[in-house]
């Protein structure tokens, strides 16, 4: 009876390995175009369908390279920020803790980003909406807490 068992387990993962759908050129095009509301949809907890753009999306925020090119922007844009905060304000002004804090979490998700292990990505589109968020706390003028956002970054991820 096991034996049999083995022999049905085994011929059912064989076809669900061959019934995978790799997302045809017109999805991942769509995938790209569609990025942003894309980015929403992972957010919310969407499920993708077969070959869909957002199962091309989820895949390419899966991706390696894809997480790469975040962390960097993210240290970049990141350094950025907290250089002008230092330098910008007087010294009196200046909240040290809060700035090696903002710092000590940019470093944490890098790290999370560029570990081997996989990431969620939903927690890598929070990423990108953060990076891409003309008034969010990345940017010169923007409003909002940077620490709060890393740290959800960090809990999604």
């Amino acid at each position: 009876m096991t034996s049999t068992l083995n022999a049905v387990a085994t011929a059912t993962s064989r076809t669900a390995a061959t019934d995978i759908v790799s997302p045809s050129i017109f999805s991942r095009v769509a995938a790209r175009f569609c990025a942003r509301h894309l980015d929403r949809q992972v957010e919310t907890g969407a499920s993708p369908h077969p070959g869909s753009a957002l199962e091309a999306h989820m895949l390419r925020l899966n991706s390696i390279g894809h997480r790469e090119r975040l962390s960097d922007e993210l240290r970049r844009r990141g350094t950025v920020v907290l250089c002008d905060r230092v330098m910008s304000l007087p010294t009196t002004r200046v909240n040290v803790p809060a700035v090696w804090d903002a710092a000590d979490l940019i470093e944490r998700v890098e790290k999370r980003l560029l570990a081997h292990c996989g990431v969620s990505p939903r927690g890598t589109a929070r990423l990108r909406r953060l990076l891409a968020d003309w008034n969010g706390p990345l940017r010169q003028r923007g409003s909002g807490d940077l620490c709060g956002e890393l740290r959800a970054v960090l809990a999604a991820l």
